[in-house]
């Protein structure tokens, strides 16, 4: 039996499986729409820490501008 045969076997054994059980079809589908929404927020969240970072990286460069601006003097 070839390799493309025995997985067609188990996906159809799964099928099988899965229609005889809704409840276990169910909690697959939740669990997959749970990683699916998860992998967003989590795409949120890290593309707001960049914006914040970034915003933060440039007051601190104003800042550190305006210490030695302070300690020396205006610039020229």
């Amino acid at each position: 039996m070839s390799i493309p045969e025995q997985a067609g076997k188990v996906a159809t054994t799964a099928i099988g499986a899965l229609t005889n059980t809704p409840m276990a079809f169910a909690m697959l589908v939740l669990n997959i729409c749970f990683l699916g929404f998860a992998a967003y927020m989590l795409g949120a969240v890290a593309s707001n820490s960049a914006e914040r970072n970034k915003s933060q990286i440039e007051l601190i460069g104003k800042l550190v501008g305006d210490i030695r601006d302070c300690k020396q003097g205006p610039r020229t």
